[in-house]
């Protein structure tokens, strides 16, 4: 039975007049709560960012309607959505229906709970069946991001401070594909350095924003702010393996993953 705990209001004034209220939620598994409030940041101060309460459902309210139900077949994908697969990690979109980079309103999202570490036969984003599996690391931790938008609004990680987040992905049809990787925690300084292999591959060098701003908030998704993009080349009998690295904090994490097909051959084009 999942569990459920609310810490005090936290009261912020920006700017000098406007003031925004958050309150900071976690929910454990197996009946283990995880919070970051009891873990101190790289300044000694602690971590109190979770879910925006503007709108009139309780936080309590708000993660138990964003979780339940796995989005079904559409019979109005995007028009490559035969060709993409998405992913959402933590919570699906309490208010909009699941967004990315690339794909539509009524695409589907296979959601990765807190705790969970394998799944198979990934749909695509039409709903189309396939052997893909994923496998994730081990995660304890689920935490929302106030003021986000969609697939964004929310991560999984893991409460111990030396641990990165690492997602393999079986069976992915040879090609070559644009993967787009949202991580970004709920503070300015907690963005993650993302690395992906394949084979004998590397792709790495990019992360999410980390300059002190509160950019990482805005609804316009951009790369290397909210996610970073690479271009891979896979072969189906070779995982795919991403890796969410610490960078500003201690802690790593993944919101979402996007990955489309874009050909079938694996031409060498950079990434």
């Amino acid at each position: 039975m999942l569990s459920y705990f609310t810490s005090p209001l936290i009261t912020l004034s920006v700017i000098g007049f406007l003031t925004v209220t958050l309150t900071p939620i976690t929910r454990a598994a197996d009946k283990q709560q995880t919070s970051l409030i009891d873990q101190p940041n790289d300044t000694g101060g602690s971590r109190d960012s979770l879910l925006k309460t503007g709108n009139k459902q309780t936080p309590r309210e708000a993660v138990k309607r964003g979780k339940r139900s796995l989005p079904k077949p559409n019979k109005h994908p995007s028009k490559n959505a035969k060709r993409i697969l998405n992913i959402n990690f933590g919570m699906h979109p309490r208010d909009v229906p699941p967004g990315g980079v690339v794909g539509g309103p009524h695409d589907v999202w296979t959601l990765i709970d807190v705790g969970e570490t394998t799944k198979k036969n990934l749909p695509m984003a039409d709903g189309t069946s396939t052997k893909v599996c994923l496998r994730l690391s081990e995660n304890d931790g689920e935490w929302g991001i106030p003021g986000a938008f969609d697939i964004y609004h929310a991560y999984l990680y893991h409460n111990a401070r030396d641990v990165d987040l690492t997602l393999t992905l079986h069976n992915l049809p040879t090609g070559r594909y644009n993967v787009f990787v949202f991580a970004h925690g709920a503070a300015p300084e907690q963005n993650a350095a993302i690395e992906i292999s394949t084979g004998d591959e590397v792709y790495k060098g990019k992360a999410t924003i980390n300059d002190g701003s509160m950019s990482f908030l805005s609804r316009k998704h951009k790369a290397g702010v909210q996610y970073v993009r690479y271009t891979i080349d896979v072969n189906k009998r070779k995982p795919v393996t991403i890796i969410s690295y610490r960078d500003g904090s201690d802690l790593s994490m993944f919101n979402a993953i996007q990955l489309m097909r874009t050909d079938t051959s694996t031409r060498k084009r950079g990434n």
